[in-house]
């Protein structure tokens, strides 16, 4: 979930412990919503390639990245 935008997918722990969004949130703060997708996109892409995400899951998260309003 970015925000009040929510892909739906689970947040999967990868096997050395860190999830998704912990790994994003370590990066934060990010000065517009431009730079916080271009920080979403290559750590959904690793996901994808790691089997952690479904092509259909991947697709779903970087949906909700352009959709978040990050402004709260």
């Amino acid at each position: 979930m970015f925000g009040a935008a929510d892909s739906g997918v689970p947040n999967r722990t990868h096997p050395d412990g860190r999830t998704f969004l912990d790994i994003l949130w370590r990066q934060a703060r990010f000065a517009t919503s431009a730079h916080f997708v271009r920080a979403v996109r290559p750590l959904a892409g690793r996901r994808l390639a790691e089997n952690l995400l479904t092509r259909t899951e991947h697709d779903r998260v970087l949906s909700a990245a352009n959709e978040a309003d990050l402004r709260r």
